[in-house]
């Protein structure tokens, strides 16, 4: 047996062991903490190497610090509206108003921004809006001159540009003097702000030139960082990378700029020249409106400010006060027609009564004199302004055999295309075929579709005596078609989102003398008068609905069309 010596040394012994594994596992504790701080420590320093080398900055390592960490939330942070103005043109009723025009553009712009960051754009709700414009003011000023839009300086679209700057502290229209330049205005602003941790998001409405495509390609699918802007000249190719798209109709135009020749200043006539003018006589007048008819000329060219004469060089004129027509005698209604001279005379004397309505099937090879109504053919005036088909030239007139492609195509939902008037337009329907009418007609004979339930989808007619059974697809684009055909009481002023009556005429080639055709003479708009300047807001307060009866297809009528289809 052990002595109680050695017992005791033994418990002495067990007792120090204890105390020293105790110690052992508190620095073994402290060990494992120190080493799990410093792997956390080493993968904050690798994931801020990294997002420094992808950034291209600089390579160099500092330690993390909490402030650091603390700094790579961005602070004040910002949108950025880039617009290449070259391309995005405001719409013509901003651009009219000149300064006051710029500053309610801002604020509509602001405004619009501002709505679409709270309904798309989370993460973007509180943040800055800043603008960018850049453009050619000089070339920009020429295209808008060009549409008589604003004046014919040099730089007449500055009033505006200014006026947009001073609105609102961070919006600013830059003139880059030339395209090349807003290109790389463009460019520089987008990387630098793509690159910028306090841009929150980028709406980029530079998307009509192809130049800007490549810059795109490493952003291809990051919706919450840009939102492409869709205006006038979409390239479609944008489309490939993915990225959310949106619309500022009531802005920014959705159509190209009309292309319109603007009106040369005339040069003033002398005295003797004006008296000649009011009081033709002897045999060179009859000489002088023969020519002026082959040539497709007439007063209306000088009436607004074309100067028939600009062209011939040098000035010398006869005794009538006009220029000497060398070699025109053999081309006069005299020796061209002996014996119809008197005939000839009174033609070119008489007014063209169509005309004067408005339109003219024979356009510039009409016999009688398209002159404006009011115009007084002595200096130029009228006694009060003409109507807006009238304004036109006669080649230009009653051009409408291409209509097709100058009216929309497709509408924006919640908005109403209008033309350079403030005129509602409609969207091309093209006539329907033998066999859709057909079936239309046998499902009009059975029973009459109400018009307000199949197109507009609601009838509040109590106990409505018309057929609300689903229509055949062809039934119901020939009823739509039909209804399109039949004038709306409101005509251009309509507001009315889902007004299924007609607005123009869309009819091909029509100018209001076919038989069947129910639109008034002002609702044939020329080609120029169907492309869209402007989209407007629906505005359905006030507004008279279309009637829910059952208006189809009557037998034994014409449809105005060269067909036997008949029309109600």
């Amino acid at each position: 047996m052990l002595a109680d010596g050695k017992i005791d040394s033994l418990d002495t012994h067990l007792e120090q062991f204890k105390l020293n594994d105790q110690t052992r596992q508190v620095d073994l504790q402290n060990l494992l903490k120190e080493y799990s701080q410093l792997l956390d420590d080493y993968k904050v320093l690798k994931k801020a190497y990294e997002d420094k080398d992808v950034k291209g900055g600089s390579k160099a390592i500092a330690t993390p610090t909490v402030p650091m960490l603390a700094a790579a939330k961005p602070r004040n942070p910002y949108v950025l509206v880039l617009v290449d103005g070259n391309d995005y043109i405001f719409n013509d009723e901003l651009i009219r108003e000149k300064e006051e025009g710029g500053m309610r553009a801002a604020r509509m712009l602001n405004d619009a921004v501002e709505k679409y960051l709270q309904q798309s754009v989370p993460q973007a709700r509180t943040a800055r809006v800043i603008v960018r414009i850049y453009a050619d003011l000089t070339n920009l000023s020429k295209q808008l001159a060009k549409s008589r839009l604003i004046g014919l300086e040099k730089r007449s679209i500055s009033p505006f540009s200014a006026a947009f700057t001073r609105a609102i502290s961070l919006f600013d229209f830059v003139d880059a003097l030339d395209e090349e330049g807003t290109k790389f205005k463009i460019r520089e602003q987008f990387k630098l702000a793509s690159e910028d941790t306090a841009c929150s998001h980028i709406l980029y409405a530079a998307c009509r030139d192809a130049a800007y495509l490549s810059q795109l390609v490493p952003y291809s699918g990051v919706r919450e960082k840009i939102t492409l802007v869709q205006g006038a000249g979409w390239n479609p190719e944008f489309h490939q990378f993915n990225l959310n798209v949106t619309q500022f109709p009531t802005i920014f135009r959705w159509s190209d700029l009309p292309v319109t020749t603007p009106i040369k200043g005339s040069t003033p006539m002398a005295p003797k020249q004006k008296a000649a003018v009011q009081k033709p006589m002897g045999p060179s007048a009859p000489a002088r409106d023969s020519w002026r008819r082959e040539s497709s000329m007439s007063v209306t060219d000088s009436a607004f400010g074309t100067d028939v004469f600009n062209n011939l060089s040098p000035p010398h004129t006869n005794g009538f006060g006009e220029h000497d027509r060398v070699g025109w005698e053999n081309r006069s209604a005299y020796t061209q027609h002996p014996k119809n001279t008197q005939q000839d005379a009174q033609k070119d004397t008489q007014l063209c009564k169509y005309f004067q309505k408005g339109f003219c099937r024979y356009g510039n090879k009409c016999n009688f004199q398209h002159i404006p109504k009011g115009f007084d053919g002595i200096n130029g005036s009228s006694t009060h302004p003409a109507p807006a088909s009238s304004r036109a030239s006669p080649a230009t007139t009653t051009d409408r055999t291409n209509i097709s492609s100058a009216l929309p195509n497709s509408i924006i939902p919640g908005f109403i295309p209008l033309n350079k008037n403030a005129q509602r337009l409609d969207m091309y329907l093209t006539p329907p075929t033998d066999h859709e009418w057909k079936i239309y007609n046998t499902r009009f004979h059975k029973s009459k579709p109400c018009n307000a339930f199949h197109l507009q989808r609601i009838c509040a007619t109590f106990a409505c005596p018309y057929d609300h059974s689903e229509l055949e697809p062809e039934a119901k684009r020939v009823l739509q078609y039909v209804l399109k055909c039949a004038p709306c009481p409101r005509k251009g002023r309509c507001r009315v989102a889902d007004c299924c009556y007609g607005h123009v005429c869309i009819k091909e080639g029509c100018v209001g003398l076919a038989k069947g055709c129910r639109m008034k003479a002002e609702l044939h708009y020329v080609v120029e008068e169907c492309q869209v300047s402007s989209l407007v807001p629906v505005d359905d307060e006030g507004e008279e609905k279309p009637e829910e009866g059952g208006v189809g297809v009557g037998v034994g009528e014409w449809d105005g069309m060269g067909q036997g289809h008949p029309l109600w």
